[in-house]
């Protein structure tokens, strides 16, 4: 009966009916019941049943058959499934690399503890000496920044190259050396002039004017005075020899050139000498102005403000080192603790899913199998009765038997094996729970390297 095809269910689960009576109509079963009857066909004494009988229930059978194996298969895949959550919750490296994270920040820990602690006590000493400094000179104010030493430094040398050369073409005058002898000799004048009339009377005398100490302001002003009295006569004296050099050259007598400066101090002849008097004196401010901000205005503020500076900077950088290096180490195991446990609860969740899926899956296929019982029953009575009205002899004895599959696919050894469900390597709730107290550890280690390391001073 090739036109007459077996009852097919879908190839997804779960499971579809059989269609009885179109089977019926399909397979004219009852046409080809009343004419075996009219034949008297199966004999009454028949052993076997009729080839129309036996076609359907071959083809119930194979119905039965084909999904048995659709349903091994799935089974199969939901094993596959289960043994790849069971592998994902393997997470032996995953505590490893958690102990290790723990293991380093914790010897970080160690190995820093005392550096930082000495960091700590430099800047708070510093500090103290700073706010002490401070309380004891009755300063309110800041300590003011000396900008960059290294400039300052600079443009002292080239104002002394200036000085040096501008005076050289005036000190080139009656030098039998002619401009090489005059810069030679200003060379000297700008250096005595700039440094140590300019820079040091400034940085020196100068600041200690402000000084909290009546005897320290008092030596500063006198010093002060005498330096610019000194600068004034060593800048006069200056051009009055360059007067003197410019007739005698080099066998100028100093001694004149001071009697000359003592009787007639404004007794210049040339008005390149005045050009020169007025020169050093700008030079000389020059350094001065240089020299009395090359620290704080207040003598020592600037050099303990920096003191503490620099010991805060130190410790600061040195703790942001530390804590970049403890929050990478913090950061990279915590997220990948995270992930490790958003995936141990997505696989328990996904396997009380499959297991719930599969019992299902049983259920249904234990309900299907006798549905197909219940459906080639119908089939065989159709025909049967059909078979019955129209025949003159007695029917079989098996027409009155109901068709029963021999075994339960349930229970063949093969389905019992796929059924078997191996319980879970760890249990998920017990190793989230130990995930839980890593993480919690790894965070009490970097705490423990923050709680050393307070960001205020």
């Amino acid at each position: 009966m090739a036109d007459a095809p077996a009852p097919r269910s879908l190839v997804a689960l779960p499971f579809q009916p059989v269609d009885v009576p179109g089977q019926i109509a399909r397979r004219r079963l009852i046409e080809r019941g009343e004419a075996d009857g009219r034949s008297n066909l199966p004999p009454s004494d028949s052993a076997a049943p009729s080839a129309t009988e036996q076609e359907v229930i071959a083809d119930i059978r194979a119905e039965r058959d084909r999904l048995a194996g659709q349903l091994g298969g799935h089974l199969r895949a939901q094993n596959d499934g289960l043994a790849a959550l069971d592998t994902a919750m393997d997470v032996a490296r995953i505590r490893n690399d958690a102990e290790h994270a723990i293991s380093r920040l914790e010897q970080s820990h160690v190995a820093w503890k005392g550096e930082i602690q000495r960091l700590l006590r430099d800047a708070r000493d510093a500090k103290k000496e700073y706010d002490d400094f401070r309380i004891e000179h009755g300063l309110q104010r800041p300590a003011r920044d000396r900008g960059n030493r290294f400039l300052t430094l600079a443009l002292l040398g080239l104002a002394i190259a200036i000085e040096s050369a501008l005076n050289g073409v005036f000190f080139a005058e009656g030098s039998e050396f002619g401009l090489v002898g005059g810069v030679t000799v200003a060379l000297g004048i700008s250096v005595v002039n700039v440094l140590v009339f300019g820079f040091v009377l400034g940085l020196f005398p100068a600041r200690w004017t402000h000084h909290r100490s009546f005897l320290v302001r008092a030596i500063g002003w006198l010093l002060l005075l005498c330096g610019v009295v000194l600068l004034l006569l060593a800048n006069g004296f200056v051009a009055h020899f360059r007067d003197a050099y410019e007739r005698l050259g080099d066998s100028v007598e100093l001694g004149r050139v001071w009697a000359h400066l003592a009787a007639e101090p404004f007794g210049l002849v040339r008005i390149q000498s005045w050009l020169l008097f007025f020169l050093g004196l700008f030079f000389a401010g020059l350094g001065f102005w240089k020299g009395y901000g090359f620290d704080d205005p207040y003598p020592g503020y600037g050099r303990v403000a920096r003191r503490w500076q620099e010991a805060e900077h130190a410790y600061l950088d040195s703790r942001q080192e530390r804590l970049e290096q403890a929050s990478a180490i913090r950061d990279e195991t915590k997220s990948q603790l995270d992930r490790t446990i958003e995936q141990l609860r997505g696989a328990a969740l996904q396997r009380e899913q499959t297991l719930g899926a599969r019992a299902r899956i049983v259920q249904e296929y234990q309900a299907h199998e006798r549905h197909l019982e219940e459906a080639a029953n119908a089939l065989l009575a159709a025909y049967r009765d059909a078979n019955r009205r129209v025949r003159t002899t007695p029917p079989p004895r098996w027409f009155d038997t109901t068709f029963t599959f021999e075994d339960r696919v349930l229970d063949r050894p093969t389905i019992q094996a796929l059924l078997a469900v191996r319980p879970p390597r760890a249990d998920p709730e017990a190793l989230v729970a130990e995930l839980d107290r890593l993480r919690s550890r790894v965070l009490e280690a970097y705490r423990k390297i923050f709680d050393d390391a307070p960001e205020a001073v």
